[in-house]
């Protein structure tokens, strides 16, 4: 059965997202009058499609449909195993990048690019963020659920993905091959007045870099600063929260809160490493930890947030096995903004926004393997802002 026809199958059985609301996800149950209604509703749409749809479809397939369905309509984040699928799930081991660079989800059927971290083989290849993964070694991603598409990009033999990039009707094909590329270092520079760091992922080691980075600051006596955390997705959360504390002298950093979870919440609580002025680079790329290290300084007015809105992603993730045999990866709990909002609720918009639309199509006639210099207009804001004209270029490996 095609992929449109179990979505339209999902979409009629809709009520078992309200009747499993409570059961599977521990809501509060409905008074009972509904749920006998939800139940009603369910049994008549289920036996009107198994009995009178085109072409005979299973029980399992249409229970597996809704299940997915309810996983669906909470996050893209979260997913339903099914229990045919359980021998191949307890072998697969989520690494956050794949090994290849990628912090993915799955968007409007297909795997999407979140990020991919700089200096890793995705990015040298030429992925970037907002790519859609169309197929994986010729197999599509519309057929795989996210934790598929995660372990297929573990591979250790060289992959050939065909991504779809936005402004062009062509897929790009690009060849990425398993490498070590951990752990990432700052990069830091200095622009005319201005000292700039770039963070490229928050691992172990990151907060004592960013640490060192400051002292030296200090020491020459630099009170204009611009820290990039655009492409960083993922990695170490405590990292984050320690390097937004380096930088804050008072005030609350973030909060952690889930129904089933324990509330936490992080403050400030040493002196600071640097208290010169600050400008913090994000766009969609910046999720995660980065959001909560970017949260926390524009929360507290430490500083200035230039570029995009983050992505929405500071989340805790759970994996509930089901009686059925199945299970359910889902979200348990989320990070907050100084204000107690949570982030994966619209990320955190930037106090100056920075218009991209110029660049966001893509030269449709560019070569494979050449490369495409544009401004860096985030940055270059940035700059403007402390007084710089410095011209700042990247370079992008085009596909």
């Amino acid at each position: 059965m095609t992929k449109r026809k179990i979505a339209f199958l999902t979409i009629s059985l809709v009520a078992l997202v309200l009747l499993l609301g409570g059961s599977v996800f521990g809501q509060a149950a409905a008074p009972k009058n509904n749920i006998y209604r939800y139940l009603s509703i369910f049994t008549e749409v289920f036996e009107l499609v198994r009995n009178n749809y085109v072409e005979p479809v299973s029980g399992d397939q249409l229970m597996d449909g809704a299940f997915a369905g309810v996983t669906d309509a909470i996050d893209e984040f979260s997913y339903y195993v099914p229990p045919a699928q359980m021998a191949a799930y307890r072998n697969f081991v989520d690494v956050e990048d794949n090994g290849i660079g990628l912090i993915i989800t799955k968007r409007f059927g297909y795997g999407f690019v979140i990020s991919a971290i700089e200096g890793s083989p995705a990015a040298k290849a030429g992925i970037e963020r907002g790519d859609f993964i169309e197929k994986i070694d010729g197999q599509p991603t519309q057929k795989l659920s996210v934790w598929q598409i995660k372990e297929r990009l573990k591979s250790a033999r060289p992959m050939k993905l065909s991504v779809i990039r936005g402004g062009q009707t062509k897929r790009d094909e690009f060849t990425v091959q398993q490498a070590a590329f951990h752990p990432l270092k700052l990069e830091t520079k200095q622009m005319g007045s201005v000292a700039y760091i770039k963070v490229p992922y928050f691992e172990k080691g990151t907060a004592q870099q960013l640490r060192d980075a400051l002292a030296n600051l200090r020491k020459n006596n630099t009170k204009k600063l611009i820290i990039d955390v655009r492409g960083n997705a993922g990695g170490d959360v405590d990292e984050a929260i320690t390097a937004a504390d380096e930088l804050l002298p008072s005030g609350e950093i973030t909060s952690l809160e889930g129904r089933t979870v324990e509330a936490k919440k992080w403050t400030a609580d040493r002196a600071t490493d640097y208290d010169g002025d600050l400008e913090v680079l994000t766009d969609p790329s910046t999720a995660s930890g980065a959001e909560i290290f970017a949260s926390a300084i524009h929360g507290n007015a430490r500083g200035k947030l230039i570029g995009l809105t983050t992505y929405g992603k500071s989340i805790v993730q759970k994996f509930i096995p089901l009686p059925s045999g199945g299970g359910v990866f889902m979200t348990v709990a989320h990070y907050t903004t100084p204000e107690q909002k949570p982030i994966k609720e619209g990320g955190i918009r930037p106090d100056v926004t920075v218009d991209l639309s110029v660049q966001s199509i893509h030269d449709p006639n560019a070569k494979g393997g050449a490369a495409e210099a544009r401004e860096d207009l985030i940055l270059e804001k940035a700059l403007s802002m402390f007084g710089e004209k410095t011209v700042v270029t990247e370079q992008k490996k085009a596909a």
